[in-house]
């Protein structure tokens, strides 16, 4: 018994960075956390609004516009789990929005106008995934120079006046068509991520590239398959904006790039890559974030200051749930 505890008092105790390391690596932890997030959010903004945060009508805009962050983050959970970071996509959505609506002027029909939002969603992704594989230059500056190219081309584009897109077709489909069609894909990326070999040769190569590799993973063959994927959704994204306001204005897409990389985070999703990547942490990220930025515009924060909130949450949460792994994959990465 003395020596029981004499090798208990010798052992050593614990830090408080080691107990946050502990429940960091709880296997519930991406779950439980930004769940609980999300409703100490949702409840401090119903406090500060006096109850009006919780009126239907909020509620109804909070849910709609999520659902286009919401698409756009499941999207490149297929890009982050690889290591990769893309913020391009929210100009990227807006480029193709605004394709898909001039090409609704000229043929006045919803089915053209849906095809080639996606098709430029698709193609402009695999642009970007081209010049980091082939001209081996790092995502993360891509997106920075894609970002620049997308907007200023958005910008003439559009010029002074929005694109009108038929206002009543739009609300024919925004209903059922939206929901629908994000059901489908997020199934699909849900399937294929967590039960093909898709996903584990990805979340291989975001643990350990060099790993991968040496077991005969095709690196780029991978990394091309995630942009595919991130394409279809962005291009889906950008469907659901024209759907939900049925013209394309210049600003279309401006921001929303860091919008799904903070959603990603809120989500539970680590941004390094790795076992930890998922695709499911989107949704629950992307209404994180439109809670986040309508509760603050309502209790009266400046738009300037949104950005400085946002930016702090972002920090605190990629050092408390998006640590990259230090050691080789583990089974779980399988």
């Amino acid at each position: 018994m003395s020596q029981k505890n004499e090798l208990t008092h010798d052992a050593p105790k614990l830090t408080l960075v080691d107990r946050i390391d502990i429940i960091k690596n709880h296997r519930l932890f991406p779950v439980i956390f930004p769940l609980s997030m999300l409703v100490v959010i949702f409840l401090i903004f119903i406090v500060l609004t006096g109850g009006r945060f919780a009126d239907t009508r909020v509620l109804t805009g909070v849910f709609n516009q999520s659902l286009i962050v919401a698409t756009m983050a499941t999207a490149v959970a297929f890009i982050y789990s690889t290591g990769n970071i893309d913020i391009s996509v929210g100009n990227v959505m807006g480029l193709a929005a605004c394709l898909g609506a001039l090409a609704y002027q000229v043929t006045q029909s919803m089915t053209v106008m849906i095809v080639v939002t996606m098709a430029v969603g698709i193609v402009l992704m695999m642009f970007n995934c081209v010049l980091g594989l082939v001209f081996n230059v790092k995502s993360a500056m891509v997106a920075i120079v894609a970002m620049s190219v997308y907007g200023a081309i958005t910008s003439v584009l559009v010029g002074a006046e929005p694109i009108g897109v038929d206002f009543k077709a739009c609300k024919v489909l925004e209903g059922n068509f939206r929901y629908i069609a994000f059901v489908l894909y997020f199934v699909v990326c849900l399937l294929a991520f967590s039960r093909t070999a898709i996903g584990r040769k990805l979340r291989f190569i975001g643990g350990n590239e060099n790993c991968a590799e040496q077991t005969g993973i095709n690196r780029k063959k991978a990394i091309a398959t995630s942009y595919i994927f991130a394409g279809i959704g962005v291009g889906l994204a950008g469907v659901f904006q024209v759907l939900r306001t049925g013209n394309v204005a210049q600003t279309i897409g401006s921001g929303m790039g860091m919008d799904v990389m903070l959603a990603t985070v809120l989500g539970g999703m680590s941004i390094f890559g790795g076992a930890k990547s998922n695709t499911f942490a989107g949704f629950v990220g992307a209404v994180t974030v439109t809670v986040l930025n309508t509760g603050l515009l309502m209790i009266g924060v400046p738009s300037t200051l949104i950005q400085g909130f946002r930016g702090v949450f972002f920090l605190i949460l990629v050092f408390l749930n998006s640590e990259r792994q230090k050691t080789l994959p583990s089974r779980q990465q399988f």
